[in-house]
């Protein structure tokens, strides 16, 4: 080990210096602590054996240096001192040495305490080690998470979506990097489109896992022997599955053994542009507001979380959907938001930003639905995610 030794007696950093390169040590010698100081701003030591009496700066002060200094790596330090008070103990400890030995020694004293020190400068450099490698870790987790938050984002409806007869707005507020919510809306042909937002049990990565899982198993795009279309024999070969059986072949499919219950709550919905009607059916899920005109009602029937018990049959809403009527769907980290005081945001509030809205834009309600939000919450992130989705008939 590199040792710097500091003492303004020469025979004394003499005597010290044989015993030291004796044991195998590489010894730089300072004849007091103004120069010790000056030598450690040129190159790092490990380990300094400092005498505590001395002119210019002493050990004591030398050690408050060393100790305030924002150099990398740990500096063991083993003041001397011809005093064996109390008082000198406490108030070099203080100044932050980690030893202490009255002069004069023995040899054998001074190699133990070296040893010593020796252990816990490699304690020192095992736990520099493992935190290296702890920030690198995290780095990479975080790079890991922000590229699959981008993934999940790239799930979502694209920016200017146009459905022809259907107009969405959205807001997605994940509470971490990923989130178990996941919603959309997608035109399956001119007459129909269809729609979902679930919530899977959950935070961060095994819930978005899932919500990916989902994300794709309710594209209308796959072939029709798929969850979203079924096979039929007519000229277009393909029918879209009702609302309730959508729910039901789920529900068979995520039955979880584990003790982990992994479970998700959900609407799933088709827009019938002909018939200006939507049927939808319900999972569990907080009640979707349908607004028409100066109306606005709560719709649907909740249902049993998708996941949660096998055999599960779900029962269909099915209502009116004319031009210029609007439907709001929401996870339950919309309703829940909790304030300053932990009072929960609750449905009466959202309703009220609803009515609030009605003549203005449907992006509009939506922004001021967040921000109404933002401000209830204060401080802090979301603790739960925020997902509203939100839906409007045009004429065709």
């Amino acid at each position: 080990m590199r040792i710097l030794i500091v003492d303004d007696e020469p025979v004394n950093r003499l005597v010290l210096a044989r015993k030291l390169t004796g044991w195998g040590h590489e010894v730089v010698q300072a004849s007091d602590g103004a120069q010790a100081w000056d030598i450690m701003q040129r190159e790092p030591f490990r380990m300094v054996i400092t005498d505590w009496m001395m002119p210019e700066m002493d050990g004591v002060e030398l050690t408050r240096r060393i100790r305030q200094s924002p150099a990398g790596g740990y500096t063991y330090v083993l003041l001397l001192t011809a005093s064996s008070g109390t008082a000198a103990l406490v108030e070099g400890m203080d100044a932050g040495a980690d030893d202490f030995m009255v002069k004069p020694f023995q040899a054998e004293e001074l190699r133990a305490r070296l040893r010593a020190g020796e252990r816990v400068l490699q304690l020192e450099s095992d736990l520099a080690e493992h935190n290296r490698r702890l920030i690198e870790a995290n780095a990479t987790a975080r790079r890991d998470l922000e590229a699959a938050a981008e993934m999940q984002q790239a799930l979502l409806p694209a920016a200017g979506l146009d459905l022809g007869t259907i107009r969405p707005a959205w807001k997605f507020l994940p509470a971490s990097f990923v989130a178990g919510d996941v919603f959309n809306v997608h035109a399956v042909d001119e007459r129909f489109s269809t729609f979902y937002l679930l919530d899977v049990a959950g935070h961060g990565v095994p819930s978005a896992m899932l919500s990916f899982t989902l994300s794709k198993l309710l594209s209308p795009s796959l072939a029709p022997d798929g969850l979203v279309k079924r096979a039929v024999a007519d000229d277009r070969g393909w029918e879209l599955t009702p609302p309730a059986e959508v729910l039901r072949e789920l529900n068979e499919r995520f039955q979880d053994d584990s003790d982990a219950l992994k479970y998700f709550t959900m609407i799933y919905g088709v827009v019938d542009a002909e018939r200006n009607v939507v049927r939808l059916a319900q999972a569990g899920h907080p009640t979707p507001l349908l607004q028409r005109g100066t109306e606005l009602v709560r719709t649907g029937d909740s249902g049993f979380p998708v996941g949660m018990l096998p055999g599960l049959d779900y029962e269909e809403a099915e209502f009116a959907f004319a031009p210029g009527d609007r439907l709001f769907l929401y996870s339950d980290g919309v309703t829940e938001c909790a304030g300053a005081a932990r009072e929960q945001f609750k449905l009466e509030r959202l309703e009220e930003c609803v009515r609030a809205g009605r003549d203005g834009s449907l992006q509009a309600v939506v922004e001021d639905i967040e921000a109404r939000l933002r401000r209830w919450r204060g401080e802090g992130g979301f603790e739960d995610d925020v997902t509203l989705l939100a839906l409007e008939r045009r004429a065709a």
